[in-house]
């Protein structure tokens, strides 16, 4: 089997429309473009959500989840950008949060991919807007750019991105292989 078609397009500004949102409850959507089982989806994404999700009494929002369409085995991951632009990501029944902004219940600016059945090794693939592009033009503000990351590291890693103590661009520069 030929290995997965990884290209993207250069940029998705479809997914920089996002800043008068609450991301406090939002999830990092998770994806595959192999073939695997529902229970194997459900089982990585427990993993990844582990520690976050104990950290928090074992109750509120998941740091990760499967998302609703997500499988796209045997496909292209451009296939998979343009799902995660399609994926509804404001909370439904919640036209705004306590702070008055719509709630989100997805991470609209980054995503996962399973990319291997061996998710420790080139498995892991976070997908993101790159939101330290230091330009005026528009679309280089919506770059596209993405990195492999190890399981150790997803809980630090993703954790790190909803506080916002590092950006999806430093992330890569720590983590990614």
């Amino acid at each position: 089997m030929s290995p997965p078609d990884l290209t993207l397009p250069p940029s998705c500004p479809e997914l920089a429309d996002y800043g008068e949102y609450d991301w406090s409850n939002a999830s990092f959507a998770l994806y595959t473009i192999i073939e695997t089982s529902d229970e194997r989806m459900q089982q990585i994404a427990a993993t990844l959500d582990a520690e976050w999700y104990e950290g928090q009494g074992n109750e509120g929002s998941h740091l990760v989840r499967v998302a609703p369409s997500y499988n796209f085995a045997n496909k292209k991951l451009s296939d998979v950008l343009e799902a995660h632009v399609k994926l509804d990501k404001v909370a439904p029944g919640q036209s705004e949060s306590q702070q008055g902004a719509p709630d989100l219940q997805w991470y609209p600016t980054a995503f996962i991919v399973v990319t291997a059945e061996d998710v420790d090794d080139k498995g892991l693939l976070l997908v993101y807007v790159d939101d330290e592009v230091e330009d005026d033009d528009e679309a280089a503000e919506c770059k596209i750019d993405k990195f492999f990351f190890k399981l150790k590291d997803a809980d630090l890693m993703l954790s790190s991105l909803v506080y916002d103590d590092e950006t999806c661009a430093r992330s890569k520069e720590i983590y990614g292989y």
